[in-house]
């Protein structure tokens, strides 16, 4: 798989703004990932890497955060799966209700410009429960897109 440099910007149901990081982008027939970094939200704590790997067979996303606070999560559309955010305050062990996943192409593209640059935007959506042990569970929406430049 080819690496190409791109802009990602991801919205969720807990955030207001939507927020662009720059990244590489790579797809095959089998696998597309996306990564890109982002500054600590604590000043003085370094970058937080992020990657996000689809596997299109097996309609499987998997979120990986390394940086302060560690993370690999799994979703799977109608499947509650398992996983555990490793932080500086303990482990957390979190369960995952997935309800749907809309990754590319199906997401549709789209096209933007940005700072007079035009860019093919690949788009992607993620619903899903997050369960920590004895809370309600919270649902989030996570909008990704992946702008390419043309």
């Amino acid at each position: 798989m080819e690496k190409t440099a791109c802009l990602v910007s991801i919205k969720t149901a807990f955030e207001e703004e939507e927020k662009l990081y720059e990244g590489t982008f790579e797809q095959s027939e089998e696998r597309i990932r996306v990564s890109w970094m982002q500054k600590e939200e604590n000043k003085g704590e370094g970058d937080t890497k992020f990657l996000l790997s689809y596997r299109v067979a097996e309609k499987l996303l998997r979120l990986t955060r390394k940086g302060s606070a560690e993370m690999e999560l799994s979703f799977c559309e109608g499947e509650v799966t398992e996983g555990v955010m490793q932080t500086s305050h303990g482990d957390f062990d979190i369960s995952i209700e997935t309800f749907g996943i809309l990754f590319f192409p199906k997401a549709g593209d789209t096209e933007t410009e940005i700072d007079g640059q035009k860019y093919l935007v690949k788009n992607a959506m993620l619903e899903y429960d997050l369960r920590f042990p004895n809370q309600d569970p919270m649902r989030n929406t996570m909008f990704f897109k992946v702008h390419l430049a043309k």
